[in-house]
């Protein structure tokens, strides 16, 4: 694998982030405080977390029905590799290897998934803000540091912020979905000066975005997709409470919406670009909530270890029993999405935006009925 800079820097970001999260723990204690946990409970936080790879599964085929057919068992082993991509190569790449892990059994255009998984990120993004942006309201802490309290006042701040921008948002999505031919028109004017490549490629990604949008204007699909996304994001909640109570952190100190709040910033940890599903900024992020509730630092650093192993581990696991069973590669298959994707805006015929649908030949109107 090639190291690039933006590699590097994400490998020295991810660094920067394990020292300073790991440079004052007491290694013997952190062991003492894992050997101590309940691994009942980590179980059922393991096999909550693996539910919400099937739940992610039915509603990802919701998404990519409008635009192709496919089964339930190859959408389960394209997002289990596009989670390992994840975790070895950084949320880009997963991206790019979800979809091309799909093609290269069910003979589907990875352009015409990708918008697919563009929405699935922008879903979920929209529900962890309203989560913990809701979940600040009935969130309550207490604490003699007036820092701290002045900290969570610039939290509940920002989640207001945050909730204020998803709802605005969603209503961007379904205008833009209602006006998208009159949206592409005038960004096509916009970028006379943008190469012509880079601009169709954008048009064409938007073109696919607003296929998948469709959804926003069908009240049943709607309905199953805000679903299925309610229900992923709660089970991965309570896998945080189980994972925090697996460690004897009482229920007073650390209620429902605290495991929330726990999940919000470690979300926003995981953010930060550094290989191993977020390695150093989501352990830094989960310690520094639960230290934040008053657990100590030792016990707060333990829970962010092993919940980050509960997170990614199984997908990793069965990823990786897929790429060796197909004889895949995650470089290969990223290989394969970035050329796949080339090759199609190469042989997309010119369009134009500015163009009604109505004067469009049917050469053109093939490739877009077939994106």
């Amino acid at each position: 694998m090639k190291l690039n800079l933006k590699t590097i820097a994400s490998i020295l970001i991810g660094v920067l982030f394990v020292y300073w999260f790991a440079y004052k723990l007491n290694w013997l204690e952190v062991w003492l405080e894992v050997r101590k946990a309940n691994w009942e409970q980590l179980g059922l936080a393991l096999a909550l977390f693996i539910g919400t790879y099937f739940v992610r599964v039915l509603r990802w085929q919701t998404l990519i029905s409008p635009l192709a057919k496919t089964s339930l068992k190859a959408l389960f082993r394209a997002t289990v590799i596009g989670f390992s991509a994840l975790f070895v190569m950084g949320r880009a790449a997963e991206i790019i290897v979800r979809p091309a892990a799909l093609s290269v059994k069910e003979k589907i255009r990875p352009s015409a998934t990708y918008a697919t998984v563009m929405v699935e990120r922008v879903f979920d993004m929209i529900m962890v803000v309203v989560f913990f942006s809701v979940n600040l309201v009935f969130f309550e802490h207490t604490s003699h540091d007036a820092d701290a309290m002045k900290i969570l006042g610039w939290i509940k701040f920002s989640g207001a912020v945050f909730l204020a921008a998803s709802v605005a948002g969603i209503y961007g999505l379904y205008a833009f979905r209602k006006h998208r031919e009159s949206a592409l028109t005038a960004l096509d004017k916009k970028l006379p000066w943008m190469p012509v490549a880079i601009k169709k490629g954008l048009i064409s990604l938007l073109q696919h975005i607003a296929e998948s949008l469709s959804i926003l204007h069908d009240a049943r699909e709607m309905t199953i997709v805000v679903s299925y996304t309610v229900l992923l994001w709660l089970m991965v909640a309570v896998a945080h409470l189980l994972v925090v109570r697996a460690f004897g952190i009482p229920y007073v100190l650390v209620p429902f919406t605290g495991a929330v709040f726990v999940m919000g910033l470690s979300m926003l940890g995981s953010v930060v670009p550094t290989p191993g599903g977020a390695t150093g900024p989501f352990h830094t992020a989960t310690a520094a909530s639960l230290a934040f509730m008053g657990i100590d630092h030792t016990k707060a650093a333990s829970v962010a270890i092993i919940l980050h192993l509960v997170i990614f581990a199984p997908a990793t696991f069965f990823g990786m029993y897929y790429l060796v069973k197909e004889g895949l590669s995650l470089e290969n298959l990223k290989h394969i999405g970035e050329q796949q994707v080339e090759e199609v805006e190469q042989d997309a015929p010119e369009f134009s935006a500015a163009q009604p649908p109505s004067e469009r030949s049917e050469q053109q109107q093939e490739h877009i009925a077939a994106l």
